[in-house]
């Protein structure tokens, strides 16, 4: 050993050199690339700042050069500055300090749709209809309801003043309303739609939301419920423990809610309801559209790919890519994709999104309509698709307005200003539907607001007038509750999921004779 050694001591210093020296190279070389890489972002940005006609600010170039790189990932990755990221620590905490108000943007300002019962606009007498003119003397024209909003919200206690305009008065009403803390509940709506029928509508996901729905079900047993509509139209997601709280609610125990891998597949991590998790027994209708998306996602393909439910509407919107949201200097956020998650029976229903943003984005909801992606089995044998969102059981057409009904209902807010003048002039009961004499007065209204109504658009969108009349008429008088109720009669979707119950019923019965025979398992990939 002893003369290998000294035989062979310059190749082993050598070997050992390259062992040592090699990955400090690669490390340097390395650090060597992000430094001219950054010098180069340097000399770019001096560049722009020195020359452009109209130079941003350090700011602003910061924030779009953190985007851009961060686009280059994925679509979900983002940085928030200051006040986007207060405002998502508010939607997931459940709630924030501001005045209580449902707003939208006006062409007169900033409308007020509904004040919270019982929030500080509701206790100093502001009313549906009102139009703010002017927050802390900054003239609502041409703000969004975004910037009405991170005006109205603020600090605790701190005042906001307002100036509206009210039908029937003259002169602005001046409020100075202290900011007080309002919920944000996720469970927007929880009601009877029928002696046995619960239905539940959770517009996003948040640190409050499994606690809100377990709530809401045990009220709705209370009034009779022996099933349940859910519905997640238009629900973007937003924390992953909230979806996990509800699957534990509506799955058996010891079941698969949903499985994360990291980087390069590896690091998978399952998530499970317990052992001992009871079965609550009734039978289950999601409903779904393209606005479906992320945390809303996990729940109905876990609830699907276990058959304890049914889904109807639209194929959702295809996000499975998990964010971590990770704090920067305190303030400011990163929402960084980490891992991808998949439902139980192993489909990644995460859209394409190779072909660039734009397409991402706008997808073209009536293209490849049917299931492109590849094919897994249930808990019962039925075939489901991933790689493009959640496809749904029953799925419906999407419904669009035609252009005479976007320009009164939008353009011109028609149906929203009628509904105010009604309250004010003839009043307004609950429950109330915009009968032959209601259409009438709202002819000649629109007649005296120079309103374009042909007669051959006035007969061919009555009903579509009617509907939306009564939904105004009730958002104003009683609250957008009272509004979504009588919306509630003719959804398409809520009929359809009303249509198929008995089938979800015998689904789910299918699915506990399967559980009496065997243990709950994985479904089939």
């Amino acid at each position: 050993m002893a003369r290998f050694l000294k035989r062979n001591w310059m190749w082993m210093v050598m070997v050992a050199t390259v062992l040592v020296a090699g990955p400090l190279l690669a490390r340097a070389n390395g650090e060597g690339v992000r430094q001219r890489s950054l010098d180069t972002l340097t000399e770019v940005m001096d560049l722009v700042q020195k020359d452009t006609p109209e130079p941003p600010t350090p700011r602003q170039l910061t924030h779009a050069t953190i985007q851009g790189m961060l686009h280059t990932l994925d679509p979900h990755s983002n940085y928030m500055d200051e006040t986007e990221f207060r405002m998502l620590r508010e939607e997931q905490k459940g709630s924030f300090y501001g005045i209580g108000a449902i707003i939208q943007q006006h062409e007169q300002g900033i409308a007020i749709i509904s004040p919270m019962k019982g929030g500080p606009a509701d206790r100093l007498g502001v009313r549906s209809g009102d139009i703010i003119k002017e927050i802390d003397g900054t003239s609502t024209d041409g703000m969004t309801s975004n910037g009405a909003l991170q005006k109205l919200r603020g600090e605790k206690g701190v005042l906001v003043e307002l100036a509206i305009q009210r039908t029937g008065m003259a002169g602005l009403l001046k409020f100075s309303i202290p900011r007080a803390e309002v919920p944000t509940n996720s469970v927007y709506y929880s009601f009877m739609l029928n002696p046995t029928t619960g239905f539940i509508l959770i517009k996003d996901f948040g640190e409050t939301t499994s606690e809100e729905f377990e709530k809401a079900v045990t009220t709705l047993k209370k009034l009779g419920m022996k099933q349940l509509i859910l519905d997640l139209r238009g629900d973007g997601g937003g924390v992953l423990d909230a979806a996990i709280g509800i699957c534990r609610q509506l799955l058996g125990p010891d079941q698969l809610i949903v499985s994360q891998k990291g980087r390069d597949g590896r690091d998978e991590n399952q998530t499970r309801t317990s052992k001992g998790a009871m079965l609550d027994p009734f039978p289950l209708v999601i409903l779904i559209n393209r606005g479906t998306a992320s945390a809303s996602e996990i729940v109905t393909g876990a609830v699907q790919d276990h058959d304890r439910g049914l889904v109807v509407g639209q194929t959702s919107w295809g996000k499975g890519l998990v964010q971590s949201v990770l704090t920067i200097s305190r303030s400011r956020g990163l929402a960084l994709t980490t891992a991808r998650y998949y439902t139980p029976s192993g489909r990644s229903i995460q859209r394409d999104y190779s072909h660039g943003l734009d397409d991402y984005y706008n997808p073209e909801d009536d293209k490849d309509a049917k299931p492109q992606g590849p094919a897994y089995k249930t808990d019962l044998g039925r075939t489901v698709y991933g790689g493009g969102g959640i496809n749904p059981d029953y799925t419906l057409p999407t419904l669009r307005l035609n252009e005479f009904m976007v320009d009164l209902q939008f353009r011109q807010q028609a149906f929203f200003r009628f509904a105010v003048h009604e309250k004010e002039q003839v009043g307004i009961k609950p429950g109330q539907h915009a009968d032959e004499a209601t259409m009438a007065r709202f002819h000649t209204w629109a007649l005296e607001q120079k309103l374009t109504i042909a007669d051959k658009d006035w007969e061919a969108n009555l009903p579509a007038m009617q509907e939306r009349l009564s939904i105004e008429m009730q958002n104003v008088a009683y609250g957008v509750e009272a509004g979504f109720k009588i919306q509630c009669e003719k959804d398409p979707g809520i009929l359809k999921a009303l249509e198929v119950l008995p089938e979800a019923e015998t689904l789910f019965k299918k699915k506990q004779l399967l559980g009496s025979e065997k243990p709950a398992t994985v479904a089939a990939r």
